[in-house]
């Protein structure tokens, strides 16, 4: 059975590898724009996959599909040991003799020699280890940490290897752009792609964007819409939503160990 969003949780979307086929039911009050904000899409891509004219009224307890979210395979080097193969290699990390010739540009005959570092899948880093670094980078950069769980939560749900349609990626949801800004500018010099340095863009962006608006609410809009566009066209409706969402799972964080 695919999965519906229930439109009432706190969290209001889900995401990673189980979100492919997830489907919404509208609620009271819904917009495709809302809708499409909460999960990281936009409204062209909503209204295409649902066959619907975007000017439409939804009515409550239509059925959305929403749009599938990428994950990123994340690569670490293995040293190679006496006796090993490449075969053997991949097989013990769970994936093809092909994929392993094709990350490291290897031909099918090449020889492995002892030492020899090859790229192999990078194992997921667990949830526990993601909230130990966000609450890390949070104490480091002064930011509540119940509200920067609360926004990793929103973004991703926690998790690494996400990557949204419009290309942001990891933890923290950080564009490229984003990141390009965050290390040359705010922190000075390149961040490792892994995601405690997710972690760590996206909670520096975020003190950026508190020490710029002075106010949580318009941080939090600027981290979705973007800093120029708070400042031209104030929190959207369907920014609302989302930081809704954000203090509540705050609150409800801050009621338990953060």
């Amino acid at each position: 059975m695919i999965p519906v969003v229930a439109a009432a949780t706190v969290l209001g979307w889900t995401s990673g590898p189980a979100a492919a086929g997830v489907l919404y039911r509208v609620r009271t009050g819904d917009t495709l724009t809302a809708i499409a904000a909460g999960h990281h899409t936009t409204v062209p891509v909503l209204a295409r996959l649902n066959k619907l004219d975007p000017e439409r009224f939804l009515p409550v307890g239509l059925v959305l599909r929403l749009p599938e979210r990428r994950t990123r395979q994340s690569l670490a080097p293995y040293v190679a040991r006496h006796g090993d193969t490449l075969s053997q290699i991949a097989s013990a990390h769970g994936v093809t003799l092909a994929y392993i010739l094709r990350v490291n540009h290897l031909e099918p005959d090449a020889l492995l020699l002892e030492g020899q570092r090859i790229l192999v899948p990078q194992a997921p880093q667990n949830r526990q280890a993601i909230r130990a670094s966000i609450r890390r980078w949070a104490d480091h950069y002064r930011i509540p940490r119940p509200l920067a769980l609360a926004l990793a939560w929103q973004e991703s749900g926690h998790q690494a290897n996400v990557v949204s349609a419009a290309g942001a990626i990891g933890v923290m949801q950080v564009m490229p752009g984003t990141r390009a800004y965050v290390e040359s500018v705010l922190i000075g010099r390149p961040i490792p792609d892994t995601p405690d340095g997710n972690v760590r863009v996206g909670l520096a962006y975020l003190r950026h964007l508190l020490n710029l608006f002075g106010n949580t609410q318009r941080a939090l809009a600027a981290y979705l819409q973007g800093d120029n566009s708070v400042r031209t066209q104030g929190i959207l409706r369907s920014t609302r939503r989302y930081i809704a969402n954000i203090l509540a799972i705050a609150g409800r964080v801050g009621g338990t160990s953060a």
